[in-house]
């Protein structure tokens, strides 16, 4: 991801301007202690670890390829007729890219980034790790650019070394991620899960990708026939992209440039879960910030934890509101950015 020199002074400009409850020294003190606590107990249990993992793995490919699939031909049998195709097709297409962009960002969060998913030093865990690690290709996702980036992200988090700089975002810049096969093209730099140019790695990610969709297609095809196929295939397969674009939009736009309280969690509700991809992909982003070391399962643990040490003005901070959630997130953010570029805008065309 591009990190764009005007976006960087737009964020400390407004995170300057505005006031913000931040996480007092007390409040980081606890949720410090709680997450070492979290971490003793994930490094003495390496195999109920293990077993965690593979369940979420399994669990994926388990729904994705066998419970979407059964439950379309049901529909489709049951409810004969054209309609009943065409909804049946958009249900598929819409589970399958998102089970793509959860098992993505799974893989590629706590696989790649921060080797979290299977982290033991013998043979069988290091096999299982490169694997884990690696299954992001099946999205054409590319891990090793991913990991640079994710990785200074954190170290250098809200400066103009952060290779992933997330908390001022021009609106422009999502819109264009959602132009037709906005998966697939670089309409915008707005991306980070791929290179912007084609690397022998980019290549790799592509070929497992082609075979791994090229296996669903021919089921697919198989089972429903072209109409059903195209649908599947052509029309539906961005959603988790936009999904994805959506999540890292909101993550960390219009807050403070500063780690322990730069980021949002979404939780584990509804919204969360769509759009974190998953209780293993990145709801609770708060509690993952303030304590990287610790996997999935236990940022959900921690983020609890945050939340009861919240103020009310903290919790509408860093919190979604009931219900509205998500939607009511990222029309807020859209409208004060766009409200704030403009009078800044103003500003220097004044002279102030």
């Amino acid at each position: 991801m591009k990190v764009h020199p005007d976006e960087f002074a737009m964020a400390r400009e407004y995170a300057s301007s505005r006031d913000f409850e931040h996480l007092n020294p007390e409040q980081i003190h606890q949720v410090m202690v709680r997450g070492r606590e979290l971490h003793k107990w994930y490094r003495a249990h390496p195999r109920l670890h293990a077993a965690i993992s593979l369940s979420v793995i399994g669990s994926i490919f388990a729904v994705d390829w066998v419970v979407a699939i059964a439950l379309a031909r049901w529909f489709v049998g049951a409810v004969p007729g054209r309609w009943a195709l065409v909804l049946a097709a958009i249900f598929i297409g819409t589970v399958h890219s998102w089970y793509i962009y959860s098992l993505s960002i799974y893989s590629l969060h706590e696989g790649a980034a921060h080797n979290l998913i299977f982290p033991g030093k013998s043979r069988l865990s290091r096999v299982a790790s490169f694997l884990s690690t690696n299954m992001c290709r099946l999205a054409h996702a590319e891990p090793e650019h991913y990991t640079e980036c994710h990785m200074a992200h954190h170290a250098k988090f809200g400066t103009e070394d952060d290779s992933e700089f997330l908390n001022f975002i021009f609106p422009r810049r999502l819109w264009l991620s959602f132009l037709p096969l906005g998966g697939f093209f670089n309409y915008s730099d707005f991306y980070v899960h791929r290179t912007a140019a084609y690397t022998r790695s980019s290549a790799t990610s592509g070929f497992f990708a082609a075979i791994y969709n090229g296996l669903y297609l021919f089921m697919i095809y198989h089972f429903f026939g072209v109409l059903f196929t195209v649908i599947v295939f052509l029309l539906m397969p961005h959603i988790g992209f936009y999904v994805d674009r959506m999540r890292q939009f909101t993550e960390h736009n219009l807050m403070p440039l500063e780690n322990n309280s730069g980021a949002r969690s979404m939780g584990v509700g509804f919204w969360g879960l769509l759009v974190g991809g998953g209780p293993w992909g990145q709801p609770c982003h708060l509690a993952h910030h303030m304590v990287a070391s610790i996997p999935w399962y236990q940022q959900i643990i921690l983020h609890r934890h945050i939340v009861g040490l919240l103020t009310e003005t903290q919790r509408k901070q860093f919190l979604m509101r009931p219900i509205v959630g998500f939607p009511a997130l990222l029309w807020g953010i859209l409208r004060e950015s766009n409200h704030f570029s403009r009078a800044s805008a103003a500003r220097v065309v004044a002279g102030d």
